[in-house]
Formats: structure tokens, C-alpha cells, sequence
């Protein structure tokens, strides 16, 4: 009987988890059904695997069985580290997790392997054919869909990984080549942006994932930088997720709504106090619908000052939006 990839990379799953000790090439082709006799045509099947499974984010280690012998590997998948301690999660708490990724997946095949990989992990079960959890409906192979699906790919199952792992990415953006220590990856308006500090221009910088021109390839190993409370515990403002040219935007708050604004953007960014108690907030700006978002939040509590591009960009929004909010009437 056939045995189709999925189902291949599922028993090559159990089977580097439930071993004792690694497993060499041979152990790996005599114990897996779905790989070819031919011992070229398995070792490219079992490569592809192997690099599959590490983006996917699964702690693949790779084990020199005898020190004499640097060519003999074996591979093994250590439960310490793809188990997940307890989280002391209650029944309840599990059948909203369950319910949650029954209405929403990941598109493709990595993400939903990935969602019941992490429920698998919490003692939890995705009905990936039968049930209608959370009321989606069913593709054209009847397979359960959800009620939403997010966007994913290749180069979002690397970035993943890699945050997770925190090992460097090597990628093209804009036509330039990019060595970047991934920090986090943010979801916004249906696209995924990875955040981390640029090598080659010394920086943190933003990457809108389906921009990226070819492969995302890891490089190094694992653990190979730190993630610095202050840059990557939190996801950035709105107004920073995007890939725009960066602005410089002036925004001047009154005193009744500049402490807010103050909490909001922090101290380094006031450029200047008025004696009224009112801040003028100069703010870096790369997603010009995120911050006047941010800004329309204020109402008549705030203005754009500067500079004269971006506040006739957001102003010509506002009249082209009345226009239309007439026009229905």
C-alpha cells in the first residue's frame, strides 16, 4: 500500500521519539514505511524530511555515534525538549485551546500540522475530517476547514522555527541579501511581518514574509543570539508593522489626552512640552494606516504637525472617507 508523505513524516516523528537511543539511516529506512529502495532516492526523501521537520520546529538532534567514525550519525527527537512542562490547564481551558484551532488554522499543510502538534503536546485533539467544531465548513476534499484561515508558507514555517530555536535567517529583501537574528514574528491585516536586528545594517528592521524573495534559510546553530527584553518581549506598535519608508511623524496631543499618549509612545519620544500641558511626540513611522489609526483614536485631541507629506496624506483620507460617508447618505 502507498504510503503518502504526511503519513511518512508522522510515523518518523513516533519513531525518533520513542527510541532509545538514535537511530541510524539504515535503522531509519528498514523501520519507516513510504521510502524508496533505492538508496540515492531515500537519502534525498530523508534529507527533505529531516529539513522539513526541523522547520516545522521539531528539536531534531543529530548524534556522531562513533568519534572515530564522524560519517556514522544517528537521529533522535529528545521528549525533554519537544515536550511542553504542564501548563496546569483545566478541561475547560483545553476545550476553548481545541475550539480555537478548529475555527481558525494556519493555511497549508505546516500550519495545520503544527496546530495539532501544539494540542497533541497539551494533551488535546484537532478533528481534522469529521465534526464541525466552532461551525466551519468543508473544502472541496471534505477535509475540515474552519471558520478562518491565516495565511502561511514556507518561508513563515522557517521564520517560526527560528525564532523558536533563535538562529540567524538568511534571506533577499528589495533585492539585497539579509542576514537577520529573527526576534518575533507579528500577524497584521493578513500578513506576517519578522522582526529582528538586520547584521548588515546594525539595526532592528521589519520584513513583510511574502516580500522576501526566495528561500528563508537558517544559518548556525541554534541558540546563537539573545532576544533583549527591551526589543523582542513585546510586538511592535501598529504604526511600526509595516515596510514602508520610514517617517518621522510630529504629533502634537492636547493636555487632556497627552498623558495617555504619553503612556502609549513613552518618554523618548516627546520632542518638545508646551506650558499648557500639551507634548508634541515625534514618532517613526512605517505603516501609515496603522498610525492614523493610533491618531483618529484621539479624535479632535490630536493633530499631525509634520511632517507636510504625511499630514497631506492622512488628511486627503479623511476628505476622500466624507465624500464617501455623503455620498451614501
Amino acid at each position: 500500500m502507498a504510503v503518502d508523505r504526511l503519513e511518512r513524516l508522522v510515523n518518523l516523528v513516533a519513531a525518533l521519539l520513542d527510541t532509545d537511543r538514535p537511530l541510524t539511516r539504515q535503522q531509519i529506512h528498514d523501520r519507516i514505511e513510504g521510502y524508496a529502495e533505492d538508496p540515492a532516492a531515500f537519502r534525498r526523501n530523508f534529507e527533505r524530511d529531516k529539513e522539513l521537520l526541523r522547520q516545522m520546529g521539531l528539536p531534531l538532534a543529530t548524534v556522531a555515534l562513533d568519534p572515530s567514525h564522524p560519517d556514522e550519525l544517528g537521529y533522535r527527537i529528545p521528549r525533554e525538549q519537544y515536550e511542553l512542562p504542564d501548563p496546569g490547564l483545566d478541561e475547560a481551558e483545553l476545550a476553548a485551546l481545541r475550539l480555537a484551532a478548529s475555527a481558525v488554522q494556519v493555511e497549508g499543510a505546516w500550519g495545520r500540522e503544527a496546530t495539532t502538534r501544539a494540542l497533541r503536546k497539551l494533551g488535546g485533539a484537532v478533528a481534522v475530517g469529521g465534526g464541525r467544531p466552532g461551525g466551519g465548513d468543508r473544502g472541496e476534499t471534505g477535509a475540515f476547514r474552519g471558520l478562518a484561515e491565516l495565511p502561511g508558507g514556507d518561508a513563515v514555517a522557517a521564520a517560526f522555527a527560528a525564532v523558536g530555536e533563535r538562529r540567524r535567517l538568511r534571506f533577499v529583501y528589495r533585492g539585497e541579501e539579509r542576514l537577520v537574528d529573527p526576534w518575533r514574528l507579528s500577524l497584521v491585516r493578513g500578513q506576517w511581518y519578522l522582526a529582528g536586528l538586520d547584521h548588515g545594517r546594525g539595526e532592528e528592521r521589519l520584513f513583510r514574509l511574502d516580500r522576501v524573495e526566495g528561500p528563508v534559510a537558517p544559518e548556525g546553530p541554534a541558540g546563537a543570539f539573545e532576544r533583549t527584553a527591551n526589543r523582542a518581549a513585546e510586538p511592535a506598535p501598529a504604526w511600526r508593522l509595516g515596510d514602508e519608508e520610514e517617517v518621522v511623524a510630529e504629533l502634537l496631543v492636547d493636555a487632556e489626552q497627552a498623558p495617555w499618549a504619553l503612556e502609549a509612545l513613552g518618554a523618548g519620544a516627546v520632542s518638545r512640552r508646551g506650558d499648557d500641558g500639551s507634548m508634541v511626540f515625534s514618532v517613526p513611522v512605517t505603516n501609515r494606516a496603522g498610525f492614523r489609526s493610533f491618531v483618529l483614536g484621539f479624535l479632535d485631541h490630536a493633530e499631525i504637525v509634520g511632517p507636510p507629506s504625511l499630514r497631506a496624506d492622512i488628511a486627503g483620507w479623511l476628505s476622500a472617507l466624507s465624500r464617501g460617508v455623503a455620498g451614501d447618505g
